[in-house]
This record gives structure tokens, C-alpha cells and sequence, in this order.
């Protein structure tokens, strides 16, 4: 074990704590050397697991490792273990679409300049400039993770630029607007959107929904499963969302508040009765995550603080929800300015009016004297 020469190259060989052999040649002493030091102080520090797997893929590196082959390690190693379904599948779907373009590279040939290209053949495509960033954005986290696990020195494509997104803005929708929809569907499913409406919560987060989360002495609800942002967070229940949660019989056989009658289980995703309920009520473009948006809007325009409305949304930044969920309408931002301009004037008129009486009160004591 150790250090010995053979046939012009030096071998290091060394044992793993586990029996398993190791051992790789190099040109020289010296190389060899500096292996078996950070093999044995892996040993001693406990992390000899980690570096033998980072050892076993710096192996692969020694010949081609083209973006297919990894992709497929990243997805199984990493993606699945960290990342919930939808998301590790949508990363599936990206690495489709980068691999039509640059599956035969090796990692170490990635560049800007092969993203550019990338970028120009997609959009030449029809795909929007979203759709490239993200593709981009799973691709530099790969080479992030193959730096992390020894098989690239240095991520080439960290600061490589976005493509600008144009931000498409959602219609606005009145009250009238969204609570003819609701009204119309079906009843055994609409406290679930009232519910949704009432508290601005996500469709899965309301369709998870377990009798154990809801507070009603506090009027609070917590939500705790499929949460986006997998962190806790309190919601205040409104009048018409308690309303809603004990609008179906609660079940012993069932956990969830918000079930399907035939199924006595939760709904998959309850689509088609929303569905539905917008082409009758004829407002086709309402979509249920407007409802969201709505609560948002709603909390903005009465005066709630940007911080209070990301935290009862669940978002990980307040930017998320300045920039897609409480915005101001066009209407509100005039109204308030005017509220304030003829505050203005109305004290201005009232200081002028005081002051005016003020002197006409001088000029009659002087003139009684």
C-alpha cells in the first residue's frame, strides 16, 4: 500500500475503510503523493465517502462526459432527491430541448458561445425567451453540480446573460367578474374556490387541505402541505372561508376538508367543474390562479404592506410579489394621487380661510379703538 513505481508511472493504492481497493496511476512521485494525503485525510475526517464518489466520477472525466450522460446522473442524483415531481420533470423537459442542440459536447466544450447559438436556434423556433432562460438556467446549475462533484474545474457559463422577458400582464377582474364564475359552479366543489378566493392559497395547497390546519377559534389557517416555498405559513380566515371549510359534512373516513362526493377522497385537480363554470358564466380567460392574484390586488389597493401580503402568499422574496401578484390598477394609482392633491388643497383653502378671519377679526377690534 502506498506509493510504487511500475513500468514508468507511479501508482497509488490505497484501501478504503470499507475493503474497497483503490488505485490509479500518475506520470509522477509527486501527484501520487498528493492523492494518498488527500485520501488518508478524507479517512481520518470522516468525509472518505464523499470524496471516493467524487473520485469515481472524476474517472469519467478522464474520457468524453457529454451533457446526455450527465444530465441523466444529474436528474437521478440530484434533481430527484431535492426537487419536488413537477419540478425535477420540468428540468426533464429542458434537458429534451438542450440535448436536440448540444447532447455530443463534452462538458468542458459548453461555452457562451455554444448558449448564443443555442439561444438564436430556439427563438428561431418559436420559443419564447422564457422558455430559453430556463432551459439556461437548469443548464448552469449542471455545471455547477459537476464542479461540486470534480468533473469540470469551473462553471463556464455562470455569468452568462439572460435574454430579456417581456412581462405579459394579466387582464384585471372585478369582484362582479369572479363571483359570477363561483356562483355558477358546481356546489359540491365551489366552497373550494370560495375558499381559494378568501384566502389567496395555491389550488393544490386548498385541494391538500386537512381539517387539523384550519383554526377557527383564531380564525387562522396554516398551511403545511405542498407548500412551493416549504415553509410554513399562518393565513387569516375570513368570514366566508370558515363558511366554506364547513360547508361539507366532515367525513371520519376522510382527512381533507375539501373532498369529491363519489370519490370520498380529495380531488385530483377539479378542472372541468371550473372549467365549465367560466365558459357559462362567459368569462373564459378566468383562470383559478386569478383568484390569487385577485386576494392579492385586494389586499394591495387597502393599504396592506408589500412584506404582510408576500408573507400570507408564501413567497421566498417580496419581489415576486411586487412584480406578479399586487399590483396596482391603472384607476387606484389616479384616484389615490388625487386623494392626496385635493387633501393639499383642502388644507391649503382652510389655512387661507383662518388666516383671513384672523385679520378681518385685527382689522374690527382696531376699528372699535
Amino acid at each position: 500500500m502506498g506509493i510504487r513505481k511500475y513500468r514508468g508511472h507511479y501508482l497509488c493504492v490505497k484501501d478504503w475503510p470499507d475493503g474497497k481497493h483503490f488505485k490509479r496511476q500518475y506520470p509522477n512521485r509527486r501527484q501520487a503523493n498528493e492523492m494518498l494525503t488527500r485520501i488518508e485525510a478524507s479517512i481520518l475526517n470522516g468525509t472518505w465517502l464523499e470524496f471516493r464518489e467524487r473520485l469515481r466520477l472524476r474517472n469519467r472525466s478522464d474520457s468524453m462526459v457529454t451533457l446526455r450522460d450527465f444530465s441523466e446522473t444529474y436528474i437521478q442524483d440530484y434533481a430527484q432527491i431535492r426537487n419536488k415531481k413537477k419540478a425535477w420533470k420540468r428540468k426533464v423537459t429542458s434537458f429534451n430541448a438542450l440535448n436536440r442542440y448540444l447532447c455530443g459536447l463534452d462538458l468542458r466544450e459548453i461555452s457562451p458561445a455554444r448558449l448564443h447559438t443555442y439561444a438564436k436556434k430556439r427563438k428561431q423556433g418559436g420559443a419564447s425567451n422564457t422558455t430559453v432562460n430556463r432551459a439556461v438556467a437548469i443548464l448552469r446549475h449542471l455545471l455547477s453540480y459537476a464542479v461540486e462533484c470534480g468533473i469540470i474545474d469551473s462553471n463556464p457559463i455562470e455569468k452568462f446573460k439572460l435574454l430579456r422577458e417581456e412581462i405579459q400582464e394579466r387582464p384585471r377582474f372585478t369582484d362582479e367578474q369572479v363571483d359570477s364564475v363561483i356562483e355558477v359552479v358546481r356546489a359540491d366543489c365551489r366552497p373550494l374556490f370560495i375558499f381559494i378566493r378568501e384566502t389567496g392559497c395555491r389550488r393544490e395547497e386548498a385541494l391538500s387541505l386537512q381539517h387539523w390546519q384550519v383554526q377557527e377559534a383564531s380564525q387562522l389557517v396554516v398551511f403545511s402541505e405542498n407548500r412551493k416555498s416549504r415553509k410554513f405559513r399562518y393565513v387569516p380566515l375570513t368570514e366566508m372561508a370558515i363558511d366554506a371549510v364547513n360547508a361539507l359534512q366532515r367525513l371520519e373516513t376522510c382527512p381533507y376538508v375539501f373532498y369529491n362526493p363519489k370519490t370520498r377522497d380529495r380531488w385530483s385537480d377539479c378542472r372541468k367543474p371550473w372549467e365549465k363554470a367560466r365558459k357559462e358564466a362567459k368569462i373564459p380567460e378566468l383562470q383559478v390562479k386569478d383568484l390569487r392574484r385577485h386576494y392579492a390586488i385586494q389586499l394591495a389597493e387597502s393599504g396592506a404592506g408589500m412584506h404582510d401580503i408576500q408573507q400570507v402568499l408564501g413567497h421566498a422574496s417580496v419581489a415576486t410579489t411586487e412584480k406578479h401578484y399586487a399590483q396596482f390598477s391603472p384607476e387606484h394609482s389616479a384616484m389615490k394621487i388625487l386623494r392626496v392633491l385635493e387633501g393639499g388643497r383642502s388644507k391649503e383653502l382652510n389655512r387661507n380661510s383662518v388666516a383671513g378671519v384672523a385679520v378681518e377679526e385685527k382689522r374690527t377690534l382696531n376699528a372699535r379703538h
